[in-house]
Order: C-alpha cells, then sequence, then structure tokens
C-alpha cells in the first residue's frame, strides 16, 4: 500500500473510524447519544469535504479503485443520502427509544461499501464493497429488536440479500473462467481482440450477474422482497435503502456494460435489458394503484423508477448514461423528501401508514405537507421539478438511439403513475381531518430536511444545467 492509495480512500476511512467511534462512544459515553445523529452527518459532510479537495486521480490499489469523475459523483450523492438519513433518524430514534451509537456506525460503513462498490474496477472489490453495503442493511433493517414486523423486514433482506450473493460471485466466477481477469478493463481490452474468449460462458457469467444486481435494484422479476422490506424497515433505513444500494448497482452496470457490450454481445444484452425496463415499468406502476400503505407503494413505484432508470442503460451512450446520474440525483431528493415526511407522519411503527392518515394534514402541518406534495409531482415527472427533467433525458436517450417504443412505454407508464401520486396530494388537501387527529410530530431536523430536499427538487428543475455538467463529465469517463 502506497501514500497514493491511502489518499485514494481518505473519505472511506473517515466514515469507517467514524463509524467506529460512534459504535464506541455508545459503550463508553452513552450520556452523548442526542450528539450522535448530528455528528454522523458531520462525519459524512467531512468525507465529502475530503472527496472534492483530496482530488486523487487515476488508479489505486493496484488498479482496483478507479478515481475519477463518476466516482466522484456517486461519492458525493452517497454521501447527501447519509446526512439525510442521519438527520431523519434523529428524532425518530428518540420517538421509538431505539438512539443508540450502532445505528449511526453502521450507517456510515453502509456508505463507505457503496461508495467503494461505486469506483471499483475489479469484480472481486465489487463484491467486497457489496457485502459492506448489505451487512450494515440487513442489521439496520431489523434494528428495532422488539418489533416483529422489523425483524421480518430484517430477516427477509437477509435471505434475499445471500441469494443474490451467491448468484453474483458465480456469475463472477464464469466471467473469469471466460476471460481470465477480474478486471473490467482488461476484460473489455480481451473482448476488443477476442483472445480466446468463451461466447457462451461469458454470456451466462453476463445473465448471472445481471440477476445478481436486479436483486439489488429490485426490478422484475426480483422484486418480490421491496414491499415488505420497505413497509417493516425503520423508516430512515428505508429511506437509505431506497436511493443509495440501487445508486450504487447501478454504477456498476454501467461500468459492467462499458466493458461488454461494444462487443458482440449487443444485440442480446440490451434487449435482455430494455424487457427487464419495460417489466418493471409497468408492474411497479400498475401495482403500485392498489396500494393502501404509503411505505408499500413508495416500494412499488421504488420498482417502476428503477425501470426508468434501466431505460438509460438501454440507450447506452453519453446521453444515456448522463441521464442515469441525473435521474438519481433527482431520485435521491424526492425519495428521501418523501420518507422523512412518512416518518413525521406516524404513531406507530408497528401500524400501517396508511394514506388515510394523511387526511386533513395539508392544512395542519402545510411545511411537510408541501414538501411532500413536491416529491409526488417529482416522482410522477410533472415539471418543473427535477423528476421531469430526469425522465426527459433517458427518454431522450433511447430515442436518439432508436428506442423509440421503449421510450413511448416510459411515457405511458408515468402516465400512469400519476393517479396515485396525485391521490396522496388529494388526501392531503381534500379530506377532512378525522374526529381522532393523529399526534403527530414536527421535529426541526424532519422539516429541514423535507423542506431543503423540495427546495433542491424545484430548483434543479428549473435550473438543471449545473447538474447536468457534472453528470455529462462523469459519463465521459465510460463513453466518449
Amino acid at each position: 500500500m502506497t501514500s497514493h492509495d491511502l489518499l485514494a480512500i481518505l473519505p472511506e476511512l473517515a466514515l469507517v473510524l467514524g463509524g467506529g467511534v460512534l459504535v464506541l462512544a455508545e459503550v463508553f459515553a452513552p450520556s452523548l447519544r442526542r450528539a450522535f445523529g448530528p455528528l454522523a452527518a458531520l462525519i459524512a459532510l467531512g468525507a465529502m469535504l475530503l472527496r472534492w479537495t483530496v482530488l486523487v486521480d487515476g488508479t489505486a490499489f493496484a488498479e482496483a479503485l478507479r478515481l475519477d469523475e463518476l466516482g466522484r459523483f456517486v461519492d458525493t450523492y452517497v454521501l447527501v443520502a447519509v446526512v439525510l438519513a442521519a438527520l431523519v433518524a434523529v428524532p425518530y430514534l428518540r420517538r421509538t427509544k431505539h438512539e443508540f451509537g450502532e445505528f449511526y456506525g453502521l450507517l456510515l460503513w453502509a456508505a463507505a461499501g457503496a461508495m467503494v462498490m461505486a469506483k471499483t474496477d475489479h469484480f472481486l472489490v465489487v463484491f467486497v464493497g457489496l457485502e459492506l453495503l448489505s451487512i450494515g442493511l440487513y442489521v439496520l433493517n431489523a434494528f428495532h429488536r422488539t418489533s416483529g414486523i422489523s425483524l421480518e423486514a430484517g430477516w427477509k433482506y437477509l435471505v434475499v440479500g445471500a441469494f443474490a450473493a451467491a448468484i453474483l460471485l458465480f456469475g463472477i466466477a464464469l466471467t473469469y473462467g471466460a476471460t481470465g481477469t477480474f478486471s473490467l478493463a482488461e476484460v473489455a481490452a480481451r473482448i476488443a481482440n477476442g483472445e480466446g474468449l468463451s461466447g457462451s460462458l461469458l454470456l451466462a457469467g453476463l445473465a448471472l450477474i445481471l440477476a445478481g444486481f436486479a436483486f439489488k435494484l429490485a426490478v422484475v422479476p426480483f422484486h418480490a422482497w421491496a414491499p415488505d422490506v420497505y413497509q417493516g424497515s425503520p423508516t430512515p433505513v428505508t429511506a437509505f435503502l431506497s436511493v443509495v444500494p440501487k445508486g450504487a448497482v447501478l454504477v456498476v452496470l454501467m461500468r459492467v456494460s462499458a466493458a461488454f457490450v461494444p462487443a458482440a454481445l449487443t444485440p442480446r444484452w440490451l434487449p435482455l435489458l430494455a424487457a427487464v425496463a419495460v417489466a418493471s415499468m409497468v408492474l411497479g406502476n400498475l401495482v403500485a394503484i392498489a396500494q393502501r400503505d404509503l411505505k408499500r407503494m413508495l416500494a412499488y413505484s421504488g420498482i417502476a423508477h428503477m425501470g426508468y432508470a434501466l431505460v438509460g442503460l438501454v440507450a447506452f451512450g453519453r446521453d444515456g448514461l448522463a441521464g442515469i446520474l441525473v435521474y438519481f440525483a433527482a431520485y435521491t431528493l424526492m425519495n428521501i423528501a418523501a420518507f422523512a415526511v412518512v416518518a413525521a407522519f406516524s404513531e406507530s411503527e408497528d401500524e400501517p401508514h396508511l394514506l388515510t392518515d394523511l387526511a386533513g394534514q395539508g392544512w395542519k402541518r402545510p411545511v411537510l405537507s408541501l414538501a411532500l406534495s413536491i416529491a409526488m409531482f417529482s416522482l410522477a415527472g410533472i415539471p418543473p421539478t427535477v423528476g421531469f427533467t430526469a425522465k426527459f433525458l433517458v427518454f431522450r436517450a433511447a430515442v436518439n438511439e432508436g428506442w423509440v417504443w421503449l421510450a413511448v412505454v416510459g411515457v405511458l407508464a408515468s402516465l400512469v403513475s400519476v393517479f396515485y401520486y396525485v391521490r396522496v396530494v388529494f388526501y392531503l388537501y381534500m379530506k377532512p381531518l378525522p374526529k381522532r387527529e393523529p399526534a403527530y410530530s414536527e421535529p426541526w431536523s424532519i422539516r429541514l430536511v423535507a423542506a431543503g430536499c423540495a427546495a433542491a427538487v424545484v430548483a434543479l428543475g428549473v435550473l438543471p444545467a449545473w447538474l447536468l455538467e457534472l453528470a455529462e463529465a462523469a459519463a465521459a469517463t465510460l463513453v466518449r
């Protein structure tokens, strides 16, 4: 290990060491529990500062890590999600009497795993980062140790995650058997030169890799775990789970596609991705209409949104990849805003988060209700929100690459989604308060997160140029 290697992982080291400090502080200084959440947010902000001030380019750890604009873009998005999730968790854990240091430690460690995944150029390091991310989430999903529904969510995610890890590892093994290397850069070079590669073995490995990642993305047909896990997990964990693992996995798929797709595999690989995207968009939106639990509705919504993001991957190119990055920046803001409000509009985690519980809150709690409404409009892709910009970019990329029918399916699916997103706004403003008014709280940190995300959703929808420029610079590292 060289000094260059250490500088390359300074943000990850900050997260790992900071998480360790918080876990130890739980044992030796439990009186400081109220400061754990803000401290975790500060650690994440410090890691972000390190990422953008200590600019190390090239590769590190024997070319296993690739330090480029794409890695910096994803690291920023992951760390922003950590800050927001930690601020949402502070009043939530205090209310549920689960304010422990290990929660924030696990959150920081999981983020470190996602950041390692996003910038690796080596299949084995992808697996190590994925497991670091997943193990933290297994525990966080079951963090309410006295709640049956939380334990069930953790158990389901553990079982599904174990299967997904096994499938992914088998796919990596087959790919190694076909190419003789774990390095994506070397795989791309050998495919380009046609150095005795086994086409059938390589296709089988790619199919299993896609299946393993599809579990993490919760796309059809690997989606069944998502609604139950979203519903049972602590809401701040659900907010983190809904954006960070999916973004990291999509970036890995972008890197894999950059290595594999330019070869003769394209006619088989892209139609398969297109079929998964269509199935996810159609099923996610149609089933979401039938949901009466807000967290389950957002779970099926997430399935559909992963379908939209895959459209950008099918339209492989600079525009498509930039569209994916903008999409996930947008998805992070609007999804965390929604889950922040869900965390506030809840009296008990053991009870369903029903749409009817939102009745009349638009006039009773205007700040949180407006933030939730803006998040719903953005998820539906209604201008001038950044959700519209993100969908426009991925659909435009599909049209430019000749996938017009796929873009049409995406637009029609988005139109269907308007119904259940606007239904949330209808309950907030058009339904009267119930006879027994719920005892909801409005902690300052949740109001800050919800209002800040809502404002960013609108601001980036009106002025998206700088975000698009960053995304295009990041995508240019894979496609010129």
